[in-house]
Formats: C-alpha cells, sequence, structure tokens
C-alpha cells in the first residue's frame, strides 16, 4: 500500500474531527437554546399553523435583549 494513504486518512481524520467539534460548539451555543426546547416539544404539541420555528426566530429577534 503506498504510504501517502496514510497521511491522507489521517488527514481526514483530523478534519472530520474538527467539523464534529465545530457542530457540537454551534449546537450548544445559548443562543439556540430556546429554538431547540420549542423544537422537543413539538411531537407533543397539536397541530398549530401559527407555532413554527420561523415564527418563533422571527419573534425573538424582535424581543428586545
Amino acid at each position: 500500500m503506498n504510504p501517502i494513504w496514510g497521511h491522507v486518512a489521517g488527514v481526514v481524520t483530523v478534519l472530520l474531527m474538527l467539523i464534529f467539534i465545530g457542530i457540537w460548539i454551534w449546537a450548544w451555543r445559548k443562543r439556540h437554546k430556546k429554538v431547540f426546547d420549542y423544537m422537543a416539544k413539538l411531537p407533543l404539541q397539536d397541530d398549530d399553523p401559527d407555532a413554527d420555528v420561523y415564527t418563533l426566530q422571527t419573534r425573538s429577534k424582535e424581543e428586545p435583549r
């Protein structure tokens, strides 16, 4: 086997780990908590056409911080 493939596999592994850590940090940011909590409760709610993630995000942007 060509030794270059070992280096390529190592680089790909490191890149995938960095991508995973980046997504993990993005998901755990405080500003995502409200939206993720809302989405976690969606399966338990009745169908309400006015309650969607887009509406929640729009309303949260309009509120003063």
